[in-house]
């Protein structure tokens, strides 16, 4: 546990589930992929990287650098803009990732 609320499992799994998003890209021919790390910490960067080592030339969308959002609550309301509903929205913003190594 870091500063009492960050599962350290959680670093360790980044890698290995932007790793297999990566995959999953190749092998559907997509062009982008995306992750919804804030750009404040060290997750976006272990996502890009093993984006980039997997999937070179898929483009990598970083909806929390590219747009105008500043804060979870300004995601909960870019998400509310958009046609993509979710009813778990909220509650994503609000739990810690639960992985094998916790």
């Amino acid at each position: 546990m870091y500063e009492h609320k960050y599962l350290l499992g959680t670093s360790m799994a980044r890698p290995v589930l932007a790793k297999r998003q990566a995959e999953i890209a190749l092998e559907t021919g997509a062009d982008a992929v995306a992750h919804g790390c804030t750009g404040k910490g060290n997750d976006q960067v272990r996502f890009e990287l093993a984006y980039k080592a997997i999937a070179p030339s898929v483009k990598i969308i970083a909806p929390w650098r590219e747009w105008t959002i500043n804060s979870r609550e300004d995601a909960l309301s870019t998400r509310r803009r958009t046609t993509y509903p979710s009813s778990r929205a909220k509650r994503i913003f609000t739990r810690a990732t639960r992985n094998i190594w916790h």
